[in-house]
Formats: C-alpha cells, sequence, structure tokens
C-alpha cells in the first residue's frame, strides 16, 4: 500500500453523562493521507497542504474539566520545524454541565461549517512556565521526542467551530509560523496586552497565509485531497 494513501482508524469515545450511567458512544476519525476525516462532533473533513508531513496524535486533558485529541502536522527543514498545522478535537468532560458558547456572528462559512477566527503570538518558554501540562507544551514535547526542533516564539492563526447538533464540543484549526519568520520578535506584537501596530499588520498577512494551509468538505467526502 502507498504510503501516502494509507489510511489510519482511530478510535474515540465520547462519553454522555447520565444521572445514573456513563453512556459511550462510539465514533472514529481517519487520516488518510493528509486528509483528517471526522465522522461526529462535527462530522467534517480537513485537508491539510501536501507541503505538511502528517507526524502523529496525541491525547491531552484540561485541567478536570474538558479533553481531547490533537492532530500534528509540520512543513520542516530537515528536523528544523518551520510551520505547523493542528486539529484539536476537544470536549467537556462528562461531569461538566458546560457547552461551547461562542458568538458565530460574522463568522467565516467553509461549506456548511462556521469558523471564528484570531490571531495569537506566544512563547513555548512562557507557556512551560505558565501551565507545564497545556496543549502548547505537549505539542512541543511531542515533536521534540520525535526529533524534531520547534523555536520558542511562534505565532498562528485560529479558526474554531462548534458542531450545532452538540455544543460540548468544538474543532480548532491551528495554523503557525515562527514568529522570526517576520522579521520582528514577540515583545514587538503585544503593549500592554494589546496588539501593536506591527502584530496587527503581521497578522493579516499571517491570515491570508493561513487559508492556503487547508481545504474543508465533508466526511462522506473521500476523493479530494489539496
Amino acid at each position: 500500500m502507498n504510503k501516502s494513501s494509507k489510511c489510519l482508524l482511530i478510535l474515540v469515545l465520547f462519553l454522555t453523562f447520565l444521572p445514573s450511567e456513563v453512556e459511550a458512544q462510539e465514533s472514529t476519525r481517519q487520516v488518510c493521507g493528509n486528509a483528517v476525516v471526522s465522522k461526529a462532533l462535527p462530522e467534517i473533513k480537513v485537508v491539510v497542504n501536501k507541503d505538511f508531513k502528517y507526524v502523529g496524535s496525541f491525547d491531552f486533558k484540561i485541567r478536570d474539566v474538558a479533553a481531547g485529541e490533537r492532530f500534528v502536522f509540520v512543513d520542516a527543514d530537515g528536523k528544523k520545524v518551520i510551520r505547523m498545522f493542528l486539529l484539536q478535537f476537544e470536549g467537556f468532560l462528562p461531569h461538566i454541565d458546560d457547552f461551547y458558547r461562542y458568538s458565530f456572528k460574522n463568522a467565516l462559512e467553509f461549506g456548511k461549517h462556521k469558523f471564528r477566527q484570531n490571531n495569537y503570538a506566544y512563547s513555548n518558554s512562557e507557556a512551560r512556565r505558565q501551565n507545564p501540562k497545556g496543549e502548547g507544551v505537549l505539542t512541543e514535547d511531542f515533536l521534540k521526542a520525535k526529533g524534531y526542533e520547534v523555536e520558542d516564539e511562534l505565532m498562528m492563526s485560529r479558526f474554531i467551530t462548534v458542531p450545532p447538533e452538540n455544543k460540548k464540543h468544538e474543532l480548532i484549526l491551528y495554523y503557525l509560523e515562527n514568529v522570526s519568520s517576520s522579521g520582528s520578535k514577540l515583545s514587538e506584537f503585544y503593549e500592554n496586552d494589546s496588539a501593536t501596530e506591527t502584530w496587527k499588520e503581521i497578522g493579516r498577512a499571517l491570515k491570508e497565509r493561513s487559508f492556503g494551509a487547508f481545504s474543508i468538505g465533508e466526511a462522506s467526502d473521500r476523493n479530494k485531497e489539496k
């Protein structure tokens, strides 16, 4: 079987809390080449640009509140990471009586899916100091365990969608580049927690580039790859 067409089946358990029992609803996700297909929560197909290589996935937990799985793609020069594309399937734990409350007014639309988009930049070392078990830190550790070099300062274009049929779940797409590629430093991006004009300008270009990193389809469409 050709490696690029090999499909990896991933079994995921979504747990729904009931007063007297925990009901497990089985679903599957597939990684097929550079496409990630989710059959539920949300039902979607995300095709990642072929400049990126799929390197694996890992589970994570956000305190005792939420949990999920992160799929990791990298564009690297040898083992030095130049760009990343991440898919994060996340949901509240069964005992948490809450849901994701994002407004999708003026959201971007990819087919039938609505996404909120925003930019963010951060330091891995600072994130590790504040939360050693955060998703960004876990991603850095995951990649380093596979021999990759990850720069400290990263900037991202982030896309969030919530399946309307179950708002206890969300999917977040992250397109990341090294801050160094912009010719600037993270210290130039924020002033008193507000975006500087430098970051606004760099962020606009980052957002435009992020659209070229992926495409969105339906889980039933198994033919289209970018």
